[in-house]
């Protein structure tokens, strides 16, 4: 690779060592590196060798939030392929989908706190540096869901859910936290709410199918054939195996990857209601409650659409064998 662009969420997980990003970029050896300023690429790189001549500041003010990526993006957008290899980015699984809007190949460095996004590069929640080999890399399209809340678009490859509160980290710790207060630039750790909803799969202005009640969490995320042969995934199993794109899911309890074997047995049995939907097709979602894509809080809502998209982006994925 002879030219880059680099982003970096300084705030996923528990942060990034510049020590990983320098060594990530060394295995690269890019003759140019284009970033933002200080924690956004610059700070990374100023030990690596060349540093001056390698790398290109573009003119940026950070804002600290979220969107900073997504601006970054853009601004890499406005080079033409034959100026930019790829980008790469170094965050958590939401800082992959933010930089989604990408023209150019991604290259997603897992430094999150769950680190589950299909679009990571070894399809591994960790990775080696060792792994990074530019001539063991091919592009792949990657299918996605677009997710629609008050005229604004964001990607989600992982999942779509609706809930109080996301996984995050806090003091080292994987635990839930407050999604309201997550957007606020807090993490109070929190315990799930019910909440009421309408789902509704939509085609046109036909309603195919629809469930509406009390829920712990709504998740929608694409089919994926390893539920294949495993009936214990249930109504995603059967989506697959009947070859629908994606599927909602509705939980009676909120899901909680921190319960004690007492707690989970003090909410069990769990309840799924599962809606297949296609390609062509509209989940339509109805509540008041905060609506995140990839682990990352979007906002809270009272409408949201979401959709399968066929080769939503192309990332660098590593050649087995």
């Amino acid at each position: 690779m002879e030219k880059i662009g680099i982003v970096v969420n300084p705030k996923a997980g528990n942060g990034i060592d510049p020590e990983i990003v320098k060594r990530v970029i060394g295995r690269l050896s890019p003759r140019k590196v284009y970033g933002g300023p200080d924690e956004l690429g610059r700070n990374y790189l100023k030990g690596l060798k060349d540093f001056k001549e390698i790398f290109i500041e573009l003119e940026f003010e950070p804002t600290g939030k979220a969107e900073d990526t997504i601006r970054l993006v853009e601004r890499f957008n406005e080079f033409d392929e034959i100026d930019l290899d790829a980008v790469v980015v170094f965050g958590g699984d939401g800082t992959m989908s933010d930089a989604s809007i990408s023209k150019h190949p991604l290259l997603c460095i897992p430094t999150g706190t769950t680190n589950v996004s299909p679009l990571v590069f070894n399809d591994s929640t960790t990775f080696s540096v060792e792994e990074i080999n530019p001539a063991r890399f091919i592009i792949k399209e990657m299918d996605g869901l677009v997710v629609k809340v008050d005229g604004l678009n964001f990607n989600a490859f992982n999942d779509v859910v609706v809930g109080s509160t996301i996984l995050s980290t806090v003091e080292g710790k994987r635990t839930h936290v407050d999604a309201e207060a997550f957007l606020a630039g807090k993490k109070i750790e929190s315990k799930p709410r019910k909440f009421h909803a309408r789902i509704e799969i939509v085609k046109g202005n036909e309603i195919l199918k629809s469930i509406e009640g009390t829920f712990g969490n709504i998740f929608v995320s694409l089919t994926d054939e390893r539920y294949l042969g495993k009936g214990i995934t249930g109504g995603a199993a059967i989506s697959t195996f009947a070859g629908f794109k994606a599927v909602v899911a509705c939980t009676n309890v909120g899901m909680i990857y921190g319960y004690s074997k007492e707690e989970l047995r003090s909410v069990e049995p769990f309840v799924t209601n599962s809606l297949s939907f296609d390609e062509g097709e509209k989940v339509r979602i109805f509540s008041d409650e905060v609506i995140s894509r990839d682990g990352t809080p979007i906002k809270r809502m009272k409408y949201a659409e979401v959709e399968y998209r066929k080769g939503l982006v192309r990332v660098l994925k590593l050649l087995r064998g």
